[in-house]
């Protein structure tokens, strides 16, 4: 499967101030590419195709995966809040 990252996602991305957690948010989007349904993913409420996992307490992988192209579009990045799910 092929790995895409939205431009807004990569920003959101490089926007993370703490190498621990940055590289943990990577390593999870690398391992989605090999494993696209993880234990612990789920459907985001309300958005059509769109799944998340948690990446430690704080922070959420936004994603979708086009079977059709054989592909797995990162959506977002972002730190759980109020505004985490909307588009």
């Amino acid at each position: 499967m092929r790995l895409r990252i939205r431009r807004r996602a990569k920003k959101e991305l490089l926007d993370i101030d703490d190498d621990a957690t940055f590289f943990a948010v990577v390593r999870a989007i690398l391992d989605l590419e090999a494993n696209p349904r993880p234990r612990g993913y789920d459907k985001v409420e309300g958005q059509e195709e769109i799944f998340r996992i948690w990446v430690g307490r704080d922070w959420r992988v936004l994603y979708s995966i086009d079977a059709d192209r054989n592909q797995l579009v990162i959506e977002a990045v972002r730190r759980k809040d109020e505004g985490t799910y909307r588009r």
